[in-house]
């Protein structure tokens, strides 16, 4: 899309302020400051027609999805560049050689006349032509460095044109990195190369996905990761249950194990019923507090004798100590989780007493009941 209004400061070639430059510096300097504005004006409306061309874009392909295919001729001429890109080009290269050329010889002018007038400066000094040198030497350097650049541009630009081929369209991550250019300066460079007609006339950059789009729909950028839900919080009974496990799993020996393995089981059950009855938590206060822990102390200290390469005495009569008191932990394991039962066993004992007294008062227990009701 072109834009509406016409730019013509933005279009004044630099080579000619260069030149400008070297005969009236002060117009010049004025001309630039324009042609800056200008220009920028005339990027944020180009930025502008991109987005709605690559909507533009979007809207087309999704609207002809599933159609035919396009002939072979009609992506041969999607691909050729519009008259304005043609010319945009050719200007390029113009001002490319206009540049280097006028450079050079305003360049080497100015430096002749600056050495003519400081060899003429003890006889005649002469101000005008001194500085009238010096504007032509830095209208000329600079018109030669802008030539430079210019035609460092081109190459880039027929570069990334190569990287590119016959492909619909390229992430510009793996255009520039094929290309060995920086991302910064690769995306002016690439949005010139546009303008110039290298990848055809509805050549444009989708910023959604930061794709070159030479044909074709866009790539439909990737949907957005789930965010990771926090893990819940880790419970007292569980941290346990796993600290047993751990342990148990240092230990090789299978008598140990098998025993360990008792213990994690009787502790999953008392947790169960905890959870299930808060109201028994606090006859497992000690069993929390000291037991357990306790015992996953005693099981580690084991684990880490039982690593040692050299088993001393000590160490020998450690271990069997700790294996010895196996059972009874086990048994006082074992007497925690029937103690949790004991005050529904009363009300089991309570129930069936109430009940059978109220049996023995209707006379439900006789043997003698006459079912007839005679």
């Amino acid at each position: 899309m072109e834009p509406v209004r016409k730019h013509y400061f933005a279009r004044i070639p630099t080579i000619a302020l260069f030149i400008l430059f070297a005969m009236s510096p002060w117009v010049a300097i004025i001309l630039w400051i324009l042609k800056r504005i200008d220009r920028d004006a005339e990027r944020k409306e180009q930025a502008a027609a991109n987005a709605q061309q690559s909507y533009t874009a979007d809207f087309r392909a999704t609207d002809t999805r599933g159609s035919a295919k396009t002939s072979p001729d009609a992506a041969r001429g999607h691909d050729l560049p519009t008259e304005d890109q043609k010319r945009s080009k050719k200007r390029q290269k113009t001002l490319t050689t206009l540049c280097t050329l006028g450079g050079a010889i305003f360049l080497l002018a100015g430096f002749s006349g600056m050495t003519e007038a400081l060899q003429l400066w003890f006889v005649s000094p002469q101000w005008g032509a001194l500085l009238t040198g010096l504007a032509q030497m830095l209208g000329g350097g600079g018109a030669l460095l802008l030539g430079a650049q210019m035609s460092r541009a081109r190459k880039l630009e027929r570069q990334l044109d190569k990287v590119v081929g016959d492909r619909d369209n390229i992430p510009l991550a793996e255009l520039f990195a094929a290309a060995g250019i920086d991302p910064v300066k690769g995306r002016t460079t690439l949005e010139n190369a546009i303008d110039h007609g290298y990848f055809g006339a509805d050549a444009y950059i989708d910023n959604r996905t930061d794709t070159l789009i030479v044909r074709g729909p866009a790539p439909e950028p990737p949907a957005p990761e789930p965010e990771p839900q926090p893990a819940a919080p880790e419970d007292q009974y569980s941290a346990l249950l796993r600290q047993l496990r751990q342990v148990n799993d240092a230990i090789p020996d299978p008598v140990m194990t098998a025993k360990i393995s008792r213990l994690e089981q009787i502790s999953a059950r008392i947790f169960a019923l905890a959870k299930k009855d808060p109201s028994k938590k606090p006859q497992l206060q000690k069993f929390m507090d000291y037991y357990l822990p306790t015992s996953l102390k005693l099981l580690n200290t084991y684990a880490q004798m039982d690593k040692q390469d050299i088993q001393g005495q000590n160490i020998a009569e450690a271990k069997q100590s700790i294996e010895r008191s196996m059972d009874m932990l086990i048994t006082a394991f074992e007497n925690q989780l029937d103690r949790l039962f004991q005050a529904d066993a009363l009300d089991v004992t309570a129930d069936i007493a109430a009940l059978e007294g109220m049996m023995n008062l209707d006379g439900l227990t006789r043997p003698d009941f006459d079912l007839s009701g005679k």
